[in-house]
C-alpha cells in the first residue's frame, strides 16, 4: 500500500463519518474510496500525452 492509498482511505474514512444521512453500506464504502484514490490521483499526476 502506498502514500495515496493511505491517504484515500483517511479521506474517504472522514466523509463516511461526516455522514448525516444514515448508515453506509460496505459496497458504498468501498465506491467511495474508489472515487477517491482516483481523484486524488488524477489531481497530483499531469495527464499523459495522447501523442507519445
Amino acid at each position: 500500500m502506498n502514500e495515496d492509498h493511505i491517504i484515500a482511505a483517511i479521506l474517504a474514512a472522514g466523509m463516511i463519518a461526516a455522514n448525516k444521512d444514515g448508515e453506509v453500506k460496505p459496497n458504498e464504502a468501498v465506491s467511495l474510496y474508489n472515487t477517491t484514490l482516483t481523484d486524488l490521483i488524477a489531481s497530483m499526476r499531469p495527464p499523459r500525452d495522447s501523442n507519445s
